[in-house]
Order: structure tokens, then C-alpha cells, then sequence
């Protein structure tokens, strides 16, 4: 009975190899794939977008200027100076690790699409990918973000995909910590001009509160 099952053995496992051949070969169109399973896009049809700029960065830093010298109470971003912001205020290890960095504004939350570089990303936490991934991969990560201090705030990051497809949330804590960011609650530090007491995000633009006045 040995004898004869031998061959089906052999079949099976050259059928094994086959699948992982095809499937090695094939890995951008089957993980585009599964990533359409669980939706293609973290960013809502309501939005507004913007890239950083050495123009839209000037603009937004003087409107914020007016929060103190002007004593306007508020003054609204938009999704470019917004972007710009981030660029800039992000830290540099992690900035370097991004390019074609883009933001969309929606209701209560910060979109970002870019191009990260993978060699710093944790094996065990990206899973099945791993084996797949190239030396930069499109990512996109979502979540709102909050001043924490005078001139310091947090983006935390509620939803994150590498090449559309998703990561566990319980996963991108680890992630950002690997990657730079906060290492216990999965938020990424941005620095921000002072002056600014809170940001309330809308798809029209990012509306930047002074402090209160007495």
C-alpha cells in the first residue's frame, strides 16, 4: 500500500510547488485581489486632498501666525497646508521613509496616501505579505489627530493598509512603534507651530483654534 500511494505523494507535492511557483509569480495581481476584498481605500468620497509645498507650507504657517500675533481666534487650512504641515512636522525618520506623501481631509479624520520604504517594517506583524513585499510599497493610513501639547500633536492611526490590504488594528501599534512612532498607543507625533489649542477636521479644510482668550 506504501508503494502504490508513493506516487500520489510525489504528485501532491509537485502540485504544492506548482501553486507556489504561480502564486510567487503572480503575487501583485492575487494580493490586489484579496485587498479588494476588504474595500480598496481608506478615504471617504467626501474629501478634500493636498500635497506639501514650499508655498502651501509659507501660507499655513501665516495664517497660524495670526492666531498670535493677529489674535484671530481660528483660521482654516486647507488640505495642501495641511499636508505641508505634516511633511514638516513629522520626524525625520520616518518622513525619509515616505515619498509622494498625499493627504485628504474628511469629517473628524486625516487621510494619507504614500510610497513607504519596507525595510523597517516588522515581518511578523505584516503576516502572509511579508514574503511578497517590495522595497517600497503604496500604503494608506487614516485616523484623527489632537494637540497634546503647545506645540506637539497626535495622529493616531485607526486603519492602516499596505498595498489595499488591511492591518489587524491591534497590529499598527507595533508597527508605528517599529517604524518611529508612539510605541504604546498607536499615534504618530507631529510637531506644529505654536499657537494652536485644537484642530477640528472637515473635507472644507482643518479649522485651527487659538488659545482661548481671557
Amino acid at each position: 500500500m506504501g508503494c502504490l500511494s508513493a506516487p500520489f505523494k510525489f504528485i501532491g507535492c509537485l502540485g504544492l510547488l506548482v501553486l507556489l511557483a504561480v502564486g510567487w509569480l503572480y503575487r501583485d495581481t492575487i494580493l490586489a485581489g484579496v485587498g479588494g476584498l476588504f474595500g480598496s481605500s481608506l478615504v471617504n468620497k467626501v474629501t478634500s486632498t493636498g500635497r506639501p509645498g514650499t508655498n502651501s507650507l509659507l501660507s499655513a504657517k501665516a495664517k497660524i501666525d495670526s492666531l498670535n500675533g493677529w489674535r484671530a481666534d481660528s483660521v482654516v487650512l486647507t488640505a495642501s497646508e495641511v499636508a505641508s504641515l505634516i511633511g514638516t512636522g513629522l520626524d525625520p525618520e520616518i518622513r525619509s521613509q515616505l515619498d509622494s506623501l498625499q493627504v485628504f481631509l474628511m469629517e473628524g479624520s486625516v487621510a494619507v496616501k504614500a510610497n513607504l520604504a519596507t525595510a523597517k517594517l516588522p515581518r511578523d506583524v505584516v503576516g502572509p505579505l511579508a514574503a511578497a513585499l517590495r522595497s517600497k510599497e503604496p500604503v494608506e493610513a487614516a485616523g484623527p489627530i489632537k494637540v497634546v501639547g503647545p506645540r506637539s500633536a497626535e495622529w493616531e492611526v485607526r486603519s492602516f493598509r499596505i498595498r489595499g490590504f488591511p492591518i489587524p488594528r491591534e497590529a499598527i501599534s507595533r508597527l508605528l512603534a517599529r517604524a518611529g512612532g508612539d510605541p504604546n498607543g498607536g499615534a504618530v507625533l507631529v510637531k506644529i507651530p505654536p499657537g494652536i489649542h485644537e484642530i477640528r477636521v472637515h473635507p472644507s479644510g482643518a479649522t485651527l483654534l487659538g488659545t482661548a482668550r481671557q
